[in-house]
């Protein structure tokens, strides 16, 4: 059993806040009765001590739809708004949303927007583009972390829009050294985003990936259809990558999980 409970739809995004030693994991929900939408409209953050093995805290957030992958960076959290192709900016100081990185004027599911990465340098901005409506390969977005004030931007007029050729279905941004992975989950390819080349081939539907100082984590999740996905019939898998040479060093089988939607290495 986990930390959700019915009628959550479980959690879609995980990332590590290290200045208060935690974990914060979004789950979907559908809290807001007046938000019309076939997915989640909401989310809870769930802030995890992993010392003392406890969630501490909990924030519901309205009108995000669709949570994919979170990232957290100087007492920020940057949420994918999937359904609204934005993603709002939560300070964890004041806790409230402090402003919003959209992707063109349109606040419905165009993109696809799923992955989120944030440094001192850069912010990148994953777009999976794989609706029927507006299908073609997917798209990075890089912007400079620089945004003043505060204010609402978009990021297709502030960054720089870059293809990814032949590469469909991404989730995931992490980085790895000097560079960053991003996962084409249908094939189950690694892509460099320095090189925007395959450079490793896993067993299909890749999502979510971590590290560790020696090795790369990648998550698989079951292949069923989107109805039975988040069933128990359909195991899970962890590849874990020899940083060095992203030769496989082990498969980690997790039974009767469903999906898997993200991972995240820890150490204590």
């Amino acid at each position: 059993k986990g930390i959700f409970n019915k009628p959550s739809k479980g959690f879609f995004g995980i990332c590590a806040d290290n200045d208060k030693k935690q974990i914060i994991t979004a789950s979907r929900e559908n809290i807001s009765k007046n938000l019309t939408y076939n997915k989640s409209t909401d989310l809870i953050l769930h802030f995890y001590n992993p010392i003392n093995k406890i969630i501490h805290e909990k924030i519901t957030i309205n009108d995000v739809y669709d949570i994919h992958q979170i990232h957290y960076f100087n007492k920020k959290i940057y949420l994918t708004d999937t359904g609204k192709n934005r993603v709002q900016v939560f300070n964890c100081e004041t806790k409230k949303i402090e402003f919003f990185i959209n992707i063109g004027p349109n606040r419905s599911n165009t993109n696809h927007v799923n992955a989120i990465f944030v440094n001192k340098n850069k912010i990148l901005v994953g777009l999976n583009n794989g609706n029927k409506e507006n299908f073609k390969n997917a798209q990075i977005i890089e912007l400079n972390n620089i945004i003043p004030n505060a204010n609402d931007i978009d990021a297709l007029n502030e960054g720089k829009l870059i293809d990814l050729k032949n590469v469909y279905h991404t989730h995931d941004i992490e980085n790895i050294g000097d560079d960053y992975l991003i996962s084409a989950s249908e094939d189950g390819n690694l892509i460099s985003f320095n090189s925007l080349s395959k450079i490793k081939n896993l067993p299909i539907w890749t999502r979510g990936i971590t590290k560790s100082n020696e090795h790369i984590f990648v998550g698989k999740s079951g292949v069923a259809s989107r109805k039975l996905r988040h069933s128990r019939y359909y195991d899970g898998m962890i590849s874990i990558l020899d940083r060095k040479n992203f030769d496989l060093v082990e498969e980690l089988k997790i039974p009767k999980i469903g999906q898997l939607n993200d991972i995240l290495y820890y150490e204590e």
